[in-house]
């Protein structure tokens, strides 16, 4: 399973085009905020910084995954005396685990990188930690709506708006949206 997966990126990073002419080898450092989630765009995401560090880019990455504030009706009178633990589950149980995944693979290619977890709504979350870490660029994944979502998109020409969608839209910091 490891080897296909492992030949399956090789092959993604091929198809990855990148060009880095705007900054050169040597110069200052781009700072680049990269939101993950732990899907397969997060594959696309980290081949595409990869493919940009191979292309001579002096980067650091700030490695982001922010996980949803849960609605207080869904904790069921837990909120106000379990919101430490909840938190400390939400970054530690299920963020933590997809930034360190993608900072082993960025670290194996060589690339500086911080990592960061946070809680609140995504779109949000990540045009705050851009200006926070002072990014000259955001690279986010474009979801592939689920059989459903094209279903809808394709009988009734509805769409539902995302994560990446919004960030484009909203952020005014330079947006790469990686399919």
């Amino acid at each position: 399973m490891t080897a296909i997966h492992a030949e399956m990126s090789t092959a993604r990073r091929q198809q990855v085009r990148v060009s880095s002419h705007d900054v050169k080898p040597g110069e200052q450092p781009r700072t680049i905020l990269a939101a993950v989630d732990g899907s397969e765009s997060t594959n696309a995401v980290t081949d595409y910084l990869i493919a940009l560090a191979e292309g001579g880019a002096a980067m650091e990455v700030v490695v982001l995954n922010v996980q949803a504030q849960p609605e207080n009706w869904r904790l069921r009178g837990y909120g106000s005396f379990k919101q430490d633990e909840i938190r400390d589950r939400l970054i530690n149980e299920l963020g933590r685990p997809i930034v360190r995944g993608v900072g082993r693979k960025l670290g194996k290619a060589g690339i500086s990188h911080r990592e960061r977890v946070e809680i609140g709504i995504p779109a949000e979350a990540i045009i705050r930690c851009a200006e926070e870490e002072h990014c000259d660029l955001v690279i986010v994944g474009d979801p592939r709506p689920g059989a459903f979502g094209r279903w809808l998109a394709r009988v009734a020409g509805i769409s539902f708006g995302s994560v990446a969608a919004s960030v484009v839209q909203l952020s005014g910091t330079s947006v790469v949206v990686v399919k």
